[in-house]
């Protein structure tokens, strides 16, 4: 008989924890051992994905619905309408994927079946995406923690007394489209011609949500330090309806910076990470990035900040630079360092690919995580 488990999301956008676990549900789709369905308290851009993979509900939905009562009324009866669909269902098991749903909890304890939580947050996640209260909810009623990094093991065990025995380690899956991905010179020419970037500039990318904990405002200020060097800097992600994105947007205009640009989120990641020379991890906090797995695999030298996560341990002595927290100084210093010496930017990134394709096996990552699927945890 097949195990009947409902994975929950915050939301389908084009990030790092949404996608990964959208990796391992299209794996598990041909799994004759699991069957499943997806609730996201939110919409995204990767909604129609998750639903070409399974039966996918959203919790609060108000696509039908105009004004702050109107809206109320409605996702009361959408959430009741949802939750009364799912629980006929009768799940073995629940797999949250994020610390931060414990705004649900309530609803998830209701289906009587053991809840997994698959953690992607260190400490400042912690604090800035939950309150206190409905993170106590997820460590009270969490059976199992799966951590997607040991530095968030150590963070779980350290800051909050989760016990080990109570947390897996899970590794993280490559996406195959990186594994297999041909460099195209023409590709790069087209999106620097595009920017308005020279086609021979040395280019340091950064990628990922525009906000402070992913340390856009340390990027800019080393960009700005590097101002007067033949150096470019391009950020991606975020969308430009973010208050956040438009501030640091008119930050470079004050301060009048020619060579920083900012573009929105893509779809093909890959082919802006080949356009960079070097992969700029400016996070004050990073669990474990997928992008940098990405980066990795397109064989970019990294630099990242020490204290920030588990980049750190992918990159170590021969992959790039890990830089004491938050030293903006040091880091443009060793930005400076592999736009003048090539030949160690080509070794870093050879080794980096060949460190992440050895920790990072699929065939070894898929058996862990259906391993931790079948762990036998009595529910409350």
């Amino acid at each position: 008989m097949k195990k009947n488990i409902l994975f929950v999301g915050h939301d389908a956008n084009r990030a790092g924890s949404q996608i990964l676990l959208l990796r391992f549900l299209k794996l598990l789709k041909n799994h004759p051992d699991f069957e499943f369905t997806v609730l996201l308290k939110h919409g995204g851009e990767l909604l129609e994905e998750y639903k070409k993979v399974t039966d996918t509900f959203i919790f609060y939905n108000e696509s039908g619905a105009t004004g702050i009562l109107a809206k109320i009324k409605f996702r009361f009866s959408e959430k009741k309408q949802v939750t009364d669909q799912l629980i006929t269902r009768k799940f073995d098991l629940i797999v949250s994927n994020t610390l931060t749903n414990g705004d649900i909890f309530d609803t998830l304890t209701a289906f009587g079946c053991p809840i997994f939580t698959y953690v992607h947050e260190l400490e400042m996640g912690i604090r800035m995406y939950t309150y206190p209260e409905h993170f106590q909810k997820v460590l009270q009623n969490t059976g199992l923690f799966i951590a997607c990094a040991q530095s968030v093991s150590l963070n779980l065990i350290n800051k909050h007394g989760i016990s080990a025995n109570k947390i897996e380690v899970l590794p993280s899956l490559l996406p195959e489209v990186a594994i297999s991905y041909q460099k195209n010179p023409q590709n790069t020419a087209y999106i620097k011609r595009e920017l308005g970037i020279p086609e021979t500039a040395f280019l340091v990318g950064g990628m990922g949500t525009v906000d402070i904990r992913k340390g856009v405002d340390i990027f800019l200020k080393i960009a700005q330090k590097l101002e007067q060097e033949d150096i470019w800097f391009l950020w991606v992600g975020g969308n430009k309806n973010q208050p956040e994105f438009q501030i640091f947007k008119i930050d470079i205009e004050r301060l009048g910076l020619k060579k920083i640009l900012f573009q929105e989120s893509v779809s093909n990641a890959l082919d802006y990470i080949s356009a960079f020379d070097i992969f700029l991890l400016s996070s004050r906090e990073d669990p474990y990035p997928l992008v940098v797995l990405e980066a990795a695999l397109l064989e970019k030298p990294i630099i990242c900040f020490d204290q920030a996560g588990g980049a750190k341990d992918l990159i170590g002595e021969d992959g790039g630079f890990v830089i004491d927290y938050l030293d903006a100084d040091k880091m443009a210093e060793k930005v400076l360092y592999l736009k003048a010496n090539p030949e160690i930017c080509r070794q870093f990134g050879a080794s980096s690919r060949k460190k992440v394709l050895t920790l990072h096996n699929q065939d070894r990552a898929f058996q862990k995580f259906t391993d931790i699927l079948n762990t036998n945890v009595k529910s409350d």
